[in-house]
């Protein structure tokens, strides 16, 4: 099976577009600094309860934007194409096959 580009591109859009949604929280903590440094009370409980409010949002948003994610382009790539296994047939769950070589690691010569 092989990897849609349309859809990995979409899956990877929408992860991108909801990290970027940290923005908010960005400008939250800054509006919180700044109304640590002026002391001002009202405004530090009102932006810690914004911030408390959103993060949970934010991240329930982004976790799912990266499930998709990881859905749609590494288990879809894994289905064909996974350099090791576990070894099933030999019974022991822990015993790895490599379906590629090594790489050959040695330095290059200047």
């Amino acid at each position: 099976m092989t990897m849609d580009y349309q859809k990995t591109w979409e899956v990877m859009s929408d992860l991108e577009a909801a990290f970027n949604k940290i923005v908010t929280v960005e400008f939250m903590v800054d509006e919180l600094n700044d109304a640590v440094s002026q002391n001002d009370t009202q405004r530090i409980v009102d932006v810690s309860h914004a911030l408390m409010a959103y993060l949970p949002v934010y991240l329930s948003h982004y976790e799912k934007a990266s499930q998709r994610a990881w859905n749609n382009t590494v288990v879809k790539v894994s289905q064909d194409d996974v350099p090791y296994r576990n070894d099933t047939e030999s019974g022991n769950e822990d015993n790895i096959v490599f379906k590629y070589s090594e790489p050959d690691l040695k330095p290059e010569s200047l």
